[in-house]
């Protein structure tokens, strides 16, 4: 920093006045726009990456469910985060492919229909 004379010190090079524009930190607020854009949509591309290589599998909820919270521990720092949070994600997901796997339901996909209730006949 440069002084101006003996009154003190200039301003520095970031200082912008109130009553100015200021570039700097528009262009900032659209590159971090621009880049969480960019995380949610690899997310989402890794997310489609991996339900399609475990449809089929026992696990198809799992893999991607697990494959989902490592991508996310490698990206963000979540150690101020519980650790019962993932697990539970990951029960929750291992009691969904178990309920597919365990639950028979007919061919054809549909629920068993519930036969409306017969009223008993009245003896005239």
């Amino acid at each position: 920093m440069a002084t101006e004379g003996a009154e003190g010190h200039s301003d520095p090079g970031w200082f912008v006045p109130p009553d100015a524009f200021d570039q700097m930190s528009w262009v900032i607020l659209i590159l971090l726009a621009l880049a969480i854009y960019g995380l949610v949509s690899l997310y989402a591309a890794f997310d489609r990456w991996a339900e399609h290589q475990s449809h089929g599998t026992p696990l198809a909820k799992t893999i991607p469910t697990m494959l989902t919270i490592a991508l996310l521990y490698e990206i963000f720092p979540l150690a101020h985060f519980n650790i019962l949070l993932p697990v539970a994600a990951i029960l929750i997901a291992l009691m969904a492919d178990w309920s597919r796997f365990h639950l028979h339901f007919p061919k054809d996909g549909a629920a068993h229909e519930a036969k409306p209730h017969e009223e008993p006949k009245a003896d005239v």
